[in-house]
């Protein structure tokens, strides 16, 4: 059977010791490595295969908690079994919050707890490797097939173009509306296939994208990107200074021109939006309100799913995953979406994204 090689960061002498004996005794395939801080458990990861790892919270210098995200940015996948001391709860929780896949007591430490804790630590990150290799080839599928259905969209889109521009003056007013429709959806289908590869793109692995995120900023980006929509529908946009958050600056920036831009498309007349914010202790509060149609209250839940619509395309255009990705976007921030009542008329979206946003929580 193929060794495997645990690293045993601890920097109490006689805990390595018991942990060694343990191991050696009643799983003797382990051999283990052995660090009295997290500055040298770092060096030895970059030099030694390792299978997975016991980290002491209580660490010279620093704890636990401060090495753990320093081994995940730099070794996502290798399990972490956190020691806490007996009855720490708090410190396990934000253990498993900043990646650790499991964590157990010093106190009455035996091989079958020890042995179990490291092997379901192991399980539970090969089926997170596995789930990411997955979504890496469903996302490279996305991006092939997103080509392939573009090319024959492109050609009916071309010669649609093309036959109008040559024959117009000789087609009755019928045909030349049919042949209007088939290029206006050949461009439909450009927009559906671009938000699937959106959609799927959420999977991506992109914690490190993670900093200081001005929302004013991502606001106004969102708002220069929907130019052309806000000008012609001649839209009234108010949002006074808003809050700089721990999020994904570009995740944002989509997040907000989708809900602008669902604003926009479903009011029949001129569109007015305020975007507000709040917050509490754990986490940002925003809402977007506006004086559209509205969305009946048994349909709040469903217009989040995906390639869902309640109107046809002809009535109002889109894909059917706007609100899909949006939900996605925040998810991913520690956060919830959802619509509420309105006292006038409109609807009012509403969305809270995670203060203490850790990239490990992310993906």
């Amino acid at each position: 059977m193929e060794a495997n090689t645990l690293l045993l960061i601890d920097d109490c002498e006689d805990d390595r010791y018991l942990i060694k004996r343990l191991m050696r005794e009643h799983s003797p395939r382990w051999s283990i490595q052995e660090a009295e801080s997290g500055e040298y458990g770092l060096q030895i990861l970059h030099e030694v295969k390792i299978d997975a790892i016991l980290l002491d919270y209580s660490l010279p210098g620093s704890d636990g908690l401060y090495t753990l995200p320093q081994i995940k940015r730099a070794h996502p996948f290798i399990p972490v079994v956190m020691l806490t001391g007996q009855g720490n709860e708090k410190v396990a929780v934000e253990s498993i919050k900043k990646g650790a896949s499991d964590y157990i007591s010093k106190g009455g430490l035996t091989h079958y707890a020890l042995l179990k804790a490291v092997n379901n630590a192991i399980e539970s990150m090969q089926l997170q490797q596995r789930i990411e290799e997955q979504n890496k080839e469903l996302t490279q599928f996305a991006h092939v097939l997103a080509h392939d259905l573009k090319q024959p969209a492109n050609a009916i889109f071309k010669m649609g173009q093309l036959i109008t521009n040559k024959f117009a003056q000789d087609m009755p007013q019928e045909a030349l509306n049919q042949l209007n429709l088939l290029t206006e959806s050949s461009l439909q289908m450009f927009q559906l296939i671009d938000a699937l590869v959106s959609y799927t793109q959420m999977d991506l692995h992109a914690e490190h994208l993670i900093e200081s995120t001005d929302v004013t900023n991502c606001v106004e980006l969102a708002l220069a990107n929907l130019a052309t929509e806000v000008s012609n529908s001649n839209a009234q946009i108010k949002f006074s200074v808003l809050p700089v958050i721990n999020a994904i600056p570009c995740f944002i920036v989509q997040l907000f021109q989708i809900l602008i831009d669902n604003s926009l498309k479903y009011c029949e007349k001129q569109p007015d939006l305020t975007i507000s914010h709040q917050s509490d202790e754990t986490h940002w509060y925003f809402s977007i309100q506006d004086n559209g149609i509205g969305i009946p209250t048994e349909f709040r839940e469903k217009a989040f799913d995906p390639l869902f619509r309640l109107h046809s395309a002809d009535t109002y255009q889109g894909t059917g995953l706007g609100l899909a990705t949006a939900k996605r976007i925040i998810n991913k921030h520690g956060g919830a979406i959802y619509f509420s009542d309105c006292e006038n008329e409109g609807s009012k979206l509403n969305f809270t994204i995670k203060k203490s946003l850790l990239s490990c929580e992310v993906w």
